[in-house]
């Protein structure tokens, strides 16, 4: 019985062309990943690698990539000296196979360990290339006769193409020449008739990246270089919704680069990995915002900075910032996943563009809430063995505060607010009230986020308003000073000198 029920779970990059010390990206938190950062950050080496890490199935007939496909020795680089691991889990009968470590390296002239010795599985690569238009890479300058079938996708394909592109279609074709080529081809509806020596580049891609994404079998892993080249935005953001559709259906893992910001508004369908590189090392921060890789080789805006979760986090801290009059000195940015906080406060320090007495990294309080959690994050995330290397450790640990929830309910910021807002102690004004009356009607929710997530659906504000309203109404509730204690307690430390130099 062949393998199955592969999954990519991470990478981890030693040293590969220019990434260095990249602790972990991680593939297995959506069916989708998206890889974004500036050019040269290694996107497209991370597809590379993860191309070369698998062999085909036994049954398989993809190709066959090696290291030296991506990686091609030179006069210039001869790529000695690289080393990776990827951690995987697969099924091999009736035996599970949980996050495996295989490492790769090339120490002098081959890379180890030998091809087939690789771990098996369907993949399928898809580069920039692609983009090409098939016109332009055809040599035949006379007539070219084909004979047409419908390709055996057509239905779904067709169907999708539709709605990636607004216009219908009503087949998909093979083309086959005469000469041994082959080319796709769609009909319109109405009649217009063409193949892809005849197709927009875009329409050429996206019919090409949707007949590999339905013909893959369940369990590929399925790259893809630049997914939003030659794609307008509605188009793409249509186009990856289908693929998602897709990957779930049939376990895919689908990990694509891609330079358009317009991904990150689709986070229920596609986890977001950015790339930065601060004083020669890679760092990876999980579904974050621009903001915070700006932050990271940019000058703070306001004299204290406070780096925060998400926006749900940011109006907990502005409502402190509000009580004590210090929102006017201060600048909060969301970094995103909680293992980012370790990962922004090592690339500030790295960058030399920090100053822990002025900058506050806050966590909601549901993970990493012990000090020895908190060094090994920061360990990860500044590695080294230089002298002052436990010591700016250490720094890093003593720039981060939480979020203190009270217990016996979910520890995240949301339950958290919910509770408070449900028991808050009569009189209540007109505003607590409406917000009241609505937290009391929600009793089960689907996750932790919909417990704020359907008062604002309710109250049918601005999501910025909402938000705003709802920590403003909580911080009534007696148990609001022991949830933000630390957070408070770092501001008060600094409140005098901020509220005298600006008397």
């Amino acid at each position: 019985m062949p393998t199955s029920q592969q999954v990519t779970r991470s990478l981890v990059i030693e040293k590969l062309k220019g990434i260095s010390g990249l602790q972990e990206i991680r593939f297995d938190e959506k069916p989708l990943t998206a890889i974004l950062g500036p050019n040269g950050c290694g996107k497209s080496t991370i597809l590379h690698a993860l191309a070369c890490c698998y062999q085909p199935p036994e049954e398989g007939i993809q190709p066959n990539w090696r290291f030296k496909d991506f990686f091609t020795p030179t006069t210039d680089a001869t790529w000695a000296g690289s080393s990776l691991t990827l951690v995987h889990s697969y099924r091999d009968g009736v035996q599970v196979f949980g996050d495996v470590r295989t490492p790769y390296k090339k120490d002098l002239d081959r890379w180890v360990p030998r091809y087939e010795r690789r771990p098996h599985r369907p993949l399928a690569f898809i580069g920039i290339r692609t983009c090409v238009p098939t016109i332009e890479q055809e040599t035949y300058s006379n007539i070219i006769r084909y004979v047409t079938s419908p390709h055996e996708d057509a239905q779904p394909i067709m169907d999708k193409m539709s709605l990636v592109f607004n216009r219908r279609y009503v087949e998909v074709n093979v083309h086959k020449a005469a000469s041994g080529r082959q080319y796709n081809g769609l009909v319109l509806e109405g009649g217009a008739r063409y193949s892809s020596l005849a197709m927009g580049a875009g329409e050429q891609r996206a019919l090409y990246m949707l007949l590999i994404v339905y013909g893959a079998p369940k369990y590929a892993l399925i790259l893809i270089d630049e997914i939003d080249l030659l794609l307008h935005t509605a188009a793409l953001k249509e186009l990856l919704k289908i693929i998602h559709e897709r990957a779930d259906e049939m376990s895919l893992q689908v990990v694509f680069t891609t330079h358009r910001e317009a991904v990150l508004e689709l986070p229920e369908y596609v986890s977001i990995k950015h790339l930065h590189t601060v004083g020669g090392k890679t760092y990876c921060f999980s579904n974050t915002k621009p903001d915070a890789m700006q932050r990271l080789t940019g000058a703070p805006h306001r004299a204290l900075e406070i780096f925060v979760e998400d926006e749900m986090a940011r109006a907990i801290v502005g409502q402190v910032l509000i009580s004590m009059q210090m929102k006017r000195f201060t600048t909060i940015t969301p970094f995103g996943a909680a293992t980012n906080c370790f990962t922004l406060a090592a690339g500030l320090m790295l960058s030399g563009n920090y100053n822990f007495a002025h900058q506050l990294f806050v966590l909601d309080g549901d993970v990493y809430t012990s000090p020895e959690a908190k060094l090994e994050r920061a360990n990860s995330a500044l590695s080294g063995t230089e002298a002052d290397a436990a010591d700016r450790r250490q720094q890093i640990v003593g720039a981060v505060r939480q979020f203190c929830p009270m217990a016996g309910i979910a520890q995240a910021p949301e339950p958290q607010l919910h509770m408070m807002i449900r028991t808050l102690p009569a009189p209540l004004d007109d505003e607590a009230q409406e917000v009241v009356q609505i937290a009391n009607q929600i009793q089960v929710v689907d996750d932790t986020h919909s417990f704020i997530g359907k008062i604002i659906e309710a109250l049918n504000y601005d999501r910025v308003v909402s938000l705003a309203l709802i920590v403003r109404v909580a911080s009534r509730s007696p148990h609001w000073p022991g949830y933000i204690q630390e957070v408070q307690a770092w501001l008060e430390a600094l409140r005098d000198d901020f509220i005298e130099a600006d008397a």
